[in-house]
């Protein structure tokens, strides 16, 4: 697992304990399944992220991340 990969998973598992405090309904991820690769534009750009639940369930979340400014503008 890459460092990125591993610094999503430990933001949503921070976000996910903050939520069981309040919220019954937290993310049951058993296993990543994919990531989308982190852009090497200088832009905010979409991504996913499929999951695995407990139940073998697959999920997909879409969220935003910020390119790593690799070679673009």
């Amino acid at each position: 697992m890459n460092s990125k990969v591993a610094a999503f998973a430990l933001i949503v598992l921070a976000s996910s304990s903050v939520m069981a405090a309040e919220n019954s309904n937290v993310p049951d991820i058993q296993h990543v399944v994919s990531t989308t690769a982190v852009p090497g534009s200088c832009q905010v750009e979409p991504a996913t992220m499929v999951y695995l639940d407990s139940q073998g369930v697959s999920h997909t979340v879409t969220y935003r991340v910020m390119g790593t400014c690799q070679g673009g503008v």
